[in-house]
């Protein structure tokens, strides 16, 4: 697609085809960054990342779910193995 820069106010905008978008997987919802690169400007959707859980009580639950689904969940430094006294002390 080729087309020209528009002139809006102080800045400069570009109409992009829908169907150039569309290809691209963007659409009207869609986060967008843009940046400058040697000669280029690229824009990229943006997905957001969802928070951190940081509720430690359900990462038990979690880590066996996902051995029940076939994952294998990485080994911690206690080789995955806490006494119930341990894991009371590291309850928050």
């Amino acid at each position: 697609m080729q087309t020209n820069l528009k002139k809006i106010g102080n800045s400069f905008g570009v109409i992009i085809n829908k169907k150039l978008l569309s290809k691209a997987g963007i659409t009207t919802t869609t986060d967008i960054t843009i940046e400058a690169r040697r000669n280029a400007i690229i824009i990229t959707s943006h997905t957001k990342r969802r928070p951190l859980n940081r509720d430690l009580s359900t990462w038990r639950n979690q880590i066996k779910s996902a051995i029940k689904q076939g994952k294998k969940p990485e080994k911690s430094v206690w080789g995955n193995r806490l006494s119930s006294s341990e894991e009371k002390e590291w309850t928050w």
